[in-house]
């Protein structure tokens, strides 16, 4: 509803234009458009539909597409008489023999026989002001009606048996033509009027501005039914199938053979001997499809559309308005005289005068190749013949060219002075001052053996001419001004010239320069802009820049000019081949290819034709254009975009994403930009192209976005959107991920047990390695130390028995003898020591027992607990462990001055705990740091102990606070023949019902 609410806004194409002047396109066979199209339509969605004898085509401007019903629908027939768009989006299908669907959303609904549709052609149908759905059958008129359709009954009176089309007025009215009558039904009334006028094979009725009707017959043309009397508009003889009155009240009608005819006024009176012959027409010969044509319809931005026997024409607007030259005219030198007209001479025709539609020939042959108006209004004109003026609508010869062979004329001047000055096909330059002719060569500041492309009398009095190769000489008097690629010129051959408000347009193959202030500037522009070729440039009094270009007329509004001059980017429009231009500019003559009419319009010239821009009427496209996504290729495989959503298959890569905008004016300028998101971070600038391409984009949902602008950048930002789905493969799912992680993790946790047991193997063997060292330490000195010890003691021994115990010395070395056997007990122990390890079992007991003996000597409390259930231990890690206690238990009870020592044990499963505290005085913060006190082992020594048993040991203390030590052993280092801890059964049996599963 919203886009039949917009077409009020879209114009219609001008009445006063010829048919000619609008922009035609035809599709044929050739370029996939269907034949033999019966019947045209406009939905909403802005599809053009097009029905054949062979099935359902929509265009979008750019793609012809036979439509196929989705969800295993089908058409109940093939040929298609008839085409109705509703209002809510919907479209009415008649078939020929006797069969009609409604097509909305892609669903089919169909009527039949078994609907009450009568077994004959549809014609057409009609909507009444009730609402009422009408169709015209070649079996009567029928109605729909509660999903039936009804015959009119007899009540209704309707005249004749065949009901040849039917028309719904602006005032409710319901028109019908029959194979006998013209009939019509006001509105609220039940029973038909029949009229008392002449009928045939009417096909269509149509309601002119003025709220007349007419009508096409199939024998006797188009032509006003006289209901209220005679009428005296122009009739068309031509047998027509179709007719319509455009927004501007135009005709447009169909024939059948002759072409489309078209009636700009067709409310004034008819002109007497015309007959026919006010209407336009256009036909094959033309650049029409085929002259045997069938519908019309203007869309919803007012372009009319003709369907043809060999396929679709187009007749859209254009802001460039062709001028009607002769065909074969060639190279047009263009000049607007002070009078208001536009001269245009050609290298093959003569002299033509242009004025909108109509050329009038002057009396100047050709060729004519240079064209100047100068300050003074007279209009200077020059080719091989000579000179001529134009002014006061008369032409006069001037003087022959200053050669005797022939020359063309390159460019002419007229300065302030009165001096004419002409650029011929020889070196140098010619002056026409007082009836006498002088050729400047070879002069300082000349290019030598060049003559200037163009030249430009400035109002300063300073003659400009340019040449080829970035160069420019400017003439004051005699003195000469060279410009080139030093001063700042980089623009390829200078081919236009103009004098705008305050300083010099250069124009050139390569770009554009300004000369202002005495500073050449060649403007900066990207590499890849069409200002490129420039023959022609205007500065419009609105102060907006026109330049005629290689590739076509562009436009720079007034503040873009100044921007351009600063040299930012410059905003621009472009009128090129599809706006009307024929071909391009002349780049080396005649130029300059631009003119500024005393009415506003600019003129350019191109080789092959002359337009016309009225700045002040262009026209601007203001419908956003619709935008629908059509389809999805995912990896060579097709999925229809309907439905919003579409789910791809697990390993899915590469998605190309079809869209379209449906502006069907300028179609190849609808501008598109898409996004994935979920994917992209911003919008795509994708220019004209109508298809996106992502390649592996991953599993996940995504939404596809894509929004359009018209031929004018007016943007439909809502665009259209799909949803998609690419589902993952199993490695790709969050539960195979979370899988993953947790045998990662389990496999770290393996390794680490692997290189924990690994690690309890090492210290082991260096444990085992210590324990063989200490008993062969303990071998040598049984068997070397002790051995020779003991025998110095018997020695000593035969040496006191000898003295007599008489003697003086013999108590002394009793004494002395009595210690060295105590030494030797001593000895024998700590031997003993090195040869053997803790019992297994006793720590417990063993650091009781050591408590209890310190108690004895020191007045400390002692306390010992032990939490778990008490394990044998390893004896090599329970003899570290207790040497690591024994000497923290002395340090507490010799060194603390404590009144408390506590012994803790903890057999738990993952390890062996034990921590003894005191509250004595506590050891200095600097000792903790320093690892023990100087000249002391007892910290070190226990941390050394610790490291080899690959436990870790602390020890926290403050002054006056006491301290704690705390050892903690790893459980498959500490307990001997113990069973693995519970979490590693716990993980060995998970993974074990994991294999099994």
């Amino acid at each position: 509803m919203c886009l039949l609410l917009l077409c009020h806004v879209a114009q219609a194409l001008d009445p006063q234009r010829r048919i000619a002047q609008f922009h035609h396109t035809a599709w044929t066979v050739k370029e996939g458009a269907p034949g033999q199209i019966t019947a045209l339509a406009q939905t909403t969605d802005g599809y053009l539909w097009l029905a054949t004898q062979v099935g359902l085509f929509r265009f979008d401007g750019v793609h012809f597409e036979r439509y196929a019903p989705v969800d295993g629908q089908s058409f109940p027939a093939t040929s298609i008489s008839t085409l109705h768009a509703t209002a809510d989006g919907g479209l009415w299908i008649g078939f020929r023999y006797g069969a009609v669907s409604f097509l909305r959303d892609d669903r089919l609904t169909h009527f039949g026989e078994a609907q009450g549709l009568p077994t004959s052609t549809v014609f057409r149908f009609a909507h009444g002001p009730d609402g009422r759905l009408w169709a015209a059958t070649f079996s009567g008129l029928v109605y729909l009606r509660d999903g039936r359709w009804h015959r009119v009954e007899p009540a209704w009176r309707v005249p004749g048996s065949q009901a040849r089309t039917v028309f719904a007025d602006r005032d409710g009215t319901l028109w019908l033509a029959t194979d006998t009558a013209i009939a019509r039904l006001r509105k609220g009334e039940r029973t038909f009027e029949t009229l008392d006028l002449p009928t045939g094979r009417i096909s269509q009725i149509a309601q002119a501005p003025d709220g007349g009707l007419w009508v096409a017959e199939n024998e006797r043309g188009v032509r006003q039914l006289p209901i209220d009397g005679a009428v005296s508009t122009d009739t068309l003889t031509a047998p027509s199938a179709s007719l319509l009155f455009d927004r501007d009240g135009t005709l447009w009608a169909t024939t059948m053979g002759e072409g489309v005819r078209r009636l700009a006024h067709p409310l004034r009176p008819v002109r007497t001997g015309t007959g026919g012959d006010a209407f336009e027409q256009f036909r094959q010969d033309d650049g029409l499809s085929a002259d045997y044509l069938l519908p019309v319809l203007e869309d919803r931005e007012g372009t009319i559309w003709v369907g043809s026997s060999h396929g679709l024409d187009r007749f859209r607007h254009t802001n460039v308005i062709p001028a009607l030259l002769p065909d074969g005219a060639q190279d047009f030198a263009i000049v607007a005289a002070s009078d208001g007209s536009v001269l245009a001479g050609s290298r093959n025709r003569p002299l033509m005068e242009l004025d909108g539609s109509r050329v009038e020939y002057l009396d100047l042959p050709p060729p004519l190749t240079a064209a100047q108006r100068d300050r003074d209004g007279t209009v200077w004109l020059g080719g091989p013949g000579g000179l001529w003026t134009w002014r006061d609508r008369r032409l006069t010869p001037v003087t022959p060219l200053p050669v005797s062979g022939y020359s063309g004329v390159q460019a002419i001047a007229h300065d302030a002075k009165g001096v004419l000055w002409v650029s011929l096909n020889t070196p140098g330059i010619h002056r026409l001052a007082d009836g006498r002719w002088q050729q400047l060569r070879g002069r300082k500041g000349l290019p030598a053996g060049s003559s200037p492309l163009v030249m430009l009398a400035a109002r300063d009095g300073a003659m400009w001419l340019g040449y080829a190769r970035s160069q420019i000489a400017v003439m004051r008097g005699d003195a000469i001004q060279p410009i080139g690629h030093a001063d700042g010129l980089s623009i390829g051959n200078v081919t236009a010239l103009t004098e705008g408000r305050s300083g010099i347009w250069i124009g050139g193959e390569r770009g554009l320069a300004y000369y202002a202030g005495g500073r050449m500037r060649t403007l900066p522009l990207p590499a890849e802009s069409p200002f490129r070729g420039i023959t022609g440039i205007i500065e419009s009094r609105a102060g907006d820049l026109w330049l005629n270009g290689a590739q076509g007329v562009l436009h720079l509004a007034a503040g873009d000019v100044v921007r351009l001059l600063a040299g930012d980017a410059p905003a621009y429009e472009q009128f090129d081949f599809l706006d009307g231009m024929p071909g391009v500019p002349a780049q080396f003559r005649p130029i300059p290819t631009a003119a500024e009419g005393r009415d506003g319009r600019l003129w350019f010239a191109t080789t092959s034709g002359v337009v016309a821009i009225d700045p002040a009427l262009i026209r601007r496209n203001t419908l956003p254009p619709p935008v629908e996504i059509l389809s999805l290729t995912a990896d060579d495989r097709l999925h229809r975009a309907r439905g919003g959503a579409v789910r791809l298959p697990p390993g899915t890569r590469n998605l190309q994403i079809a869209y379209t905008g449906l502006s069907l004016s300028i179609p190849e300028r609808v501008r598109f930009r898409y996004r994935l998101d979920g994917h992209d971070d911003d919008w795509q600038d994708a220019g004209t192209r109508r298809t996106a391409f992502y390649n592996d984009p991953g599993p996940g949902t995504y939404t596809f976005r894509v929004i359009a602008a018209n031929n004018d950048g007016v943007w439909n930002d809502t665009g259209a959107s799909l949803s998609i789905t690419i589902a993952p493969r199993y490695y790709q799912t969050p539960w195979f991920l979370v899988l993953c992680v947790v045998l990662g993790a389990s496999l770290l946790w393996i390794a680490y047990l692997l290189r924990l047991r690994q690690l309890s193997a090492q210290i082991r063997e260096r444990l085992q390695e210590r324990h063989r060292e200490r008993e062969r330490i303990a071998r040598e000195l049984h068997d070397t130390l002790l051995q020779s010890v003991q025998g110095l003691i018997l020695r000593f021994h035969a040496v006191a028995e000898s003295l007599g115990r008489e003697a003086p010395s013999h108590a002394a070395m009793e004494r002395v003898l009595q210690r060295a056997d105590d030494v030797m007990g001593e000895a024998r122990s700590r031997v003993l020591d090195l040869r053997r390890a803790q019992p297994l079992g006793r720590l417990p007991d063993m650091l009781a027992e050591l408590g209890q003996e310190l108690a004895a000597d020191y007045p400390v409390e002692f306390r010992l607990t032990a939490e778990g259930t008490v394990r044998d231990l390893d004896v090599l890690v329970c003899d570290e462990i207790y040497r690591i206690a024994r000497e923290a238990v002395l340090n507490a009870f010799q060194h603390a001055r404590a009144g408390r020592v506590e012994v803790e044990l903890v057999y738990a499963t993952e390890d062996l705990q034990v921590r003894v505290r005191d509250d004595g005085v506590g050891v200095p913060n600097e000792v903790l740091q320093a690892g023990g006190r100087h000249g002391h082992w007892g910290l070190s020594g226990m941390r050394e102990r610790a490291e080899r048993v690959g436990a870790t040991f602390h020890v926290r203390s403050a002054s006056g606070e006491g301290t704690e030590m705390a050892l903690r052993v790893p459980g498959d280092m500490a307990y001997r023949g113990e069973p693995p801890p519970v979490r590693w059964r716990r993980l060995r049996g998970l993974f074990k019902g994991f294999w099994r599963g």
